[in-house]
């Protein structure tokens, strides 16, 4: 009843203007058609008490990665009478009665693609046996009585299917022999009615790491002029991050992360899958997907930010390495320091970005700013740029103890900043791309534009790449403002951007990975 009365108290409620109000639930329903998510919130501080409700969205972007069983948080705006829900950011999973392992490592020595809330493992070997196993959310094998499958193998550019039925405790068939250190499969399981379906790339060395999840097709040119190529996974592309040596590594919703050819696409590498971890009692199942993924400047290491840990990777074989640290919250954002002796890290509901040494995670200082901690960037100097939830930025000296320099950029939260040469760049929630020079005056600021949650800095430090929440990517010269280019092409939120040379790669939330030519935009 409390509840309730609060509830018909703020939707009887009439003001003047607009107020916003932050809550943190577990998303109950998403209604992408209606433009609504139902929420099971707490109390929302000034707003209303604990309860499940269901808010209007303001834009279909909001709902851009949004599921259910995710513990969110978000921003509800109240206008008059009137709440809808203008932001939301994921931060885990919601509350429930599955106490479990999360694990994605191969029990059988395959490769496993997590699809919807099972695991698929497939194996090759050069004979031309594949196997396929299916196991539930926590990797409890499932039954395969009634069950079938197809193996789909491209043979010397030819696909060959082979049927796959139960053999033991999995599916198998055997089709050609197989060359080389790695073969392309996809698997197709249909099980309880239920069909599986991925495609990898499955090891049949045994130093390979393979990859699940990956386009089957490879770099198509697109039905529409643009790009000069487009891989499709199929789920949200969430970090590209650029290779000194052409490449880019790409992280996938339920994907992992992979390495790919700048220039034609091809596929490279897959990393390995991370540890595996005791789920909390309250933990429900959820989707999977890098934060952030940096490299160190030799481009041999790749840091990743798996939900709470910061995980490390051999950058061109794909091998776990170590885990760097494991916090208590979601990590946010990463930086390698271009001296590669440390990595800063900035976390959810943190009020500090924490310098961590790069060899094994011992925090060297924290990084105060107001409120909370957002994104981070170190400059080749040293300097380390803190963004926060506030809308400032404090600039950190290369060590010691030396005060920080404020710089006041906006009300909204700063979640991308970077630096292009002497400048610092950053920009977030109002859609402003601005410049500083090193006295910490802005020189360059852009029209407002769509939501900013990532920049990517030109290799000769003139332009920007700005993308985020609006599907256009907007390239921006960093000493004038002025907006020089515009990518129109994606369809939905643009969350990897990246500079490889004069290429431009950009993935958006439908999972769609293009690669622009260096003459455009």
């Amino acid at each position: 009843m409390r509840a309730l009365a609060a509830a018909l108290l703020v939707l009887g409620t009439v003001a003047c203007g607009s107020r916003t109000y932050t809550g943190v639930g577990d998303v109950v329903a998403v209604d992408a058609p209606a433009g609504a998510v139902t929420l099971r919130h707490d109390d929302i501080p000034g707003l209303m008490d604990a309860m499940t409700m269901r808010f209007p969205v303001a834009s279909p972007d909001v709902l851009a990665g949004v599921a259910t069983g995710t513990r969110v948080r978000f921003d509800v705006e109240r206008r008059g009478s009137a709440l809808r829900v203008t932001r939301i950011v994921l931060l885990g999973a919601a509350g429930g009665p599955r106490p479990g392992v999360h694990d994605h490592t191969p029990h059988h020595g395959g490769v496993v693609a997590m699809v919807g809330l099972r695991h698929l493992e497939a194996r090759a070997t050069p004979d031309g046996t594949i196997r396929a196993w299916v196991t539930d959310v926590w990797r409890r094998p499932l039954p395969l009585e009634g069950a079938e499958g197809t193996a789909t193998v491209d043979v010397a550019g030819t696909k060959r299917e082979v049927p796959l039925t139960p053999d033991g405790d999995a599916l198998a068939g055997r089709g050609p022999a197989l060359d080389g250190r790695e073969a392309a499969v996809g698997v197709r399981v249909v099980q309880g009615g239920e069909p599986l379906e991925s495609h990898f790339i499955l090891p049949l060395a045994g130093d390979a790491t393979g990859a699940a999840n990956v386009p089957a097709a490879g770099c198509r040119p697109p039905e529409t002029p643009g790009p000069r190529c487009v891989l499709d996974f199929g789920a949200a592309v969430t970090v590209v991050t650029p290779t000194p040596d052409g490449d880019v590594l790409v992280a996938v919703l339920n994907g992992g992360v992979s390495r790919w050819r700048a220039r034609d696409g091809a596929f490279v590498v897959g990393f390995g899958a991370p540890p595996p971890v005791v789920a909390p009692a309250s933990e429900a199942p959820h989707p999977e997907a890098a934060n952030a993924v940096v490299l160190r400047p030799d481009g041999v290491e790749a840091a990743v930010a798996l939900e709470n840990r910061v995980l490390v990777y051999d950058a061109r074989d794909g091998r776990f390495l170590r885990t760097l640290a494991t916090f208590s919250g979601i990590v946010r954002s990463l930086a390698w320091a271009p001296d590669a002796a440390t990595v800063v890290v900035t976390v959810f509901y943190d009020a500090r970005a924490h310098q961590l040494r790069a060899a094994d995670g011992a925090e060297i200082r924290a990084l105060a700013v107001e409120r909370e901690a957002s994104a981070v960037a170190v400059a080749d100097d040293g300097r380390v740029a803190v963004g926060s939830e506030r809308g400032a930025i404090r600039l950190y000296p290369p060590a010691g103890d030396a005060p920080a320099r404020a710089l006041d950029a906006s009300d909204r939260s700063i979640e991308a900043v970077g630096f292009a040469g002497p400048h610092l760049v950053a920009a977030g929630y109002d859609g402003v791309v601005r410049t500083w020079d090193d006295a910490g005056r802005v020189t360059a600021a852009t029209p407002p534009g769509g939501a900013v949650l990532r920049l990517a800095v030109a290799p000769r430090d003139r332009r920007v790449a700005a993308a985020g929440v609006d599907p256009t990517v907007r390239i921006v010269d960093v000493a004038t403002g002025t907006v020089t280019g515009v990518v129109a092409w994606h369809e939905a939120a643009v969350w990897g951007v990246a500079w490889v040379g004069d290429i431009l790669a950009t993935g958006d939330a439908s999972g769609r990975l293009a690669f622009w030519p260096a003459r455009a935009p």
